[in-house]
């Protein structure tokens, strides 16, 4: 590239590194909120993040137009090309894990009026898991730190134990004191479960698609068989 090309590029290039930085608080705070809706069956808090899906959405079409035009336009190639396409799969992890806050907040409102069968003890821890991974993640991506993404993809295990704990118990109580309402409300609570877990793992895909932007390889080859 020429110099005025090469001046274009980059600031094409902190556009989309800035949206991106964007679409990551949205989400984060679309989840953050759909956890404490849940907390406090808070209706309100869950209706405002169900609406705040369509400006999530809405972003993630504005970052996919920022790329397809530096991808015309600019023609990058080796590592800046990674950049770009991990950019944009990184986009659509966010895009999804709004979509579990959502999915968390339709069970709030499921949940109101109700007594709960099983006391919000292990989804909230969960739920604190998953945000450290997500921010870890994305600070991963932002600063470029392989380091940080192995420690991060390695949390996976801590969300995966908790669901598992989160379901068994559920279904314990169902067997114990079966009845259509309960079934209802423990079917609930294992979406809300798998839910969290699904944002953990879009967390850990975030770290895979940060450390092939940076080196061209895959994470778990790096970590010779550790998890």
């Amino acid at each position: 590239m020429d110099r005025i090309a090469l001046s274009g590029y980059e600031h094409s290039m902190g556009i989309l590194r800035m949206k991106l930085n964007e679409m990551f608080s949205l989400s984060l705070e679309s989840f953050d909120s759909s956890i404490k809706s849940l907390e406090n069956v808070d209706v309100k808090i869950a209706e405002m993040v169900i609406k705040q899906d369509d400006e999530i959405d809405a972003l993630k079409r504005e970052i996919e137009e920022i790329v397809y035009e530096i991808l015309l336009k600019y023609k990058p190639l080796s590592q800046d090309l990674r950049r770009i396409i991990m950019a944009m799969k990184i986009t659509g992890e966010l895009e999804r894990i709004a979509d579990q806050g959502v999915n968390i907040a339709q069970v709030t409102q499921f949940l109101e009026g109700k007594t709960l069968i099983k006391p919000l003890i292990d989804i909230p821890k969960m739920a604190q898991v998953a945000r450290e991974m997500l921010h870890g993640a994305m600070k991963a991506y932002f600063d470029e730190n392989i380091e940080l993404a192995k420690k991060i993809w390695l949390m996976d295990d801590q969300v995966d134990e908790l669901d598992r704990k989160v379901v068994n118990d559920l279904e314990e109580i169902v067997e114990k004191h079966c009845s259509r309402d309960r079934i209802a409300q423990a079917e609930r609570l294992i979406l809300v479960s798998r839910a969290i877990e699904r944002v953990a793992d879009h967390s850990t895909n975030i770290c895979e698609e940060t450390t092939y932007m940076i080196l061209g390889k895959e994470l778990y080859t790096l970590l010779g068989g550790e998890r």
